[in-house]
């Protein structure tokens, strides 16, 4: 949860604001007219508390489950875990905000589309995918040397 909360507010930090590329429901509202922008910033704003409680549910998670134990939680599993995260948020921009509901698509200058694949991102999915790849590569190594160290004190 904390991964995926945080893959979305960096998504709104940097590509919304920084970049502006595109907002959360521009492919709605426009982003050339004072209202159309106002629209998007507002929606831009709530998705990103939106966003900040899930992090935060995220970490009270993560903070429920080292007070449960006596033994520190291993840093592998957990950042393998939060990559898992960002990545399936990842996914989810693509296919839900992206594809099927067509909130919002990346733009450049004069407004020309910056990802092939139109509201498909296919490219940006395969990137996606790849985090998920990763994480969970990171997370089974961190368990398989977390038991081998356990296993190292029997």
């Amino acid at each position: 949860m904390f991964g995926f909360g945080f893959s979305g507010l960096i998504d709104v930090l940097v590509l919304h604001h920084i970049l502006q590329w595109h907002h959360l429901v521009s492919g709605l509202y426009p982003m050339n007219t004072l209202n159309g922008l106002q629209t998007n910033i507002l929606a831009d704003g709530l998705f990103s508390v939106g966003m900040l409680i899930i992090m935060g549910v995220g970490a009270g998670l993560l903070w429920q489950s080292e007070r449960r134990t006596d033994v520190p939680l291993a840093m592998r599993p957990l950042a393998g875990a939060a990559i898992i995260g960002l990545g399936v948020f990842d996914v989810y921009d693509s296919v839900v905000d992206h594809a099927l509901l067509g909130l919002h698509q990346p733009v450049g200058p004069g407004g020309q589309p910056l990802s092939f694949g139109g509201q498909y991102n296919p490219h940006w999915l395969v990137v996606s995918l790849l985090f998920i790849a990763a994480g969970y590569y990171v997370y089974r190594t961190g368990l398989q040397e977390r038991a081998r160290g356990a296993e190292e004190l029997d």
